[in-house]
C-alpha cells in the first residue's frame, strides 16, 4: 500500500512540469489539442493525488478539508472539460 501511495504522489507531482509546459503551448499556439491534453493531464494529477491526502487524512483528521477540496477541483475539472467538447462542435 505504501508503495502505491508513494507511486501515486510522484505521479501527481510529475504532472505539475507537464501540464505547464502543455498549458504554455496552448497559450502560445492557440491549440486546442494542447489546452485539452494539459486539462486531462491536470485532471489525473488531482485523481492521484485524492488517494494519498485520503490515506493521511485517516492519521490526522484536518486533512479531510483537503479531501474535500481536491474532490470539488476534480469534479468541477471535469464538468469543464466535458463541457470544452460540447461547445467546440
Amino acid at each position: 500500500m505504501v508503495k502505491v501511495v508513494l507511486g501515486l504522489f510522484v505521479y501527481s507531482l510529475a504532472t505539475i512540469p507537464v501540464f505547464l509546459g502543455l498549458a504554455l503551448v496552448a497559450q502560445l499556439t492557440h491549440a486546442i489539442w494542447a489546452r485539452r491534453a494539459s486539462e486531462i493531464v491536470l485532471l489525473t494529477g488531482v485523481a492521484a493525488l485524492i488517494p494519498v491526502v485520503l490515506a493521511r487524512a485517516f492519521e490526522k483528521p484536518v486533512l479531510w478539508a483537503g479531501v474535500a477540496l481536491l474532490v470539488v477541483l476534480l469534479v468541477g475539472g471535469v464538468v469543464k472539460h466535458a463541457r470544452s467538447y460540447t461547445r467546440s462542435s
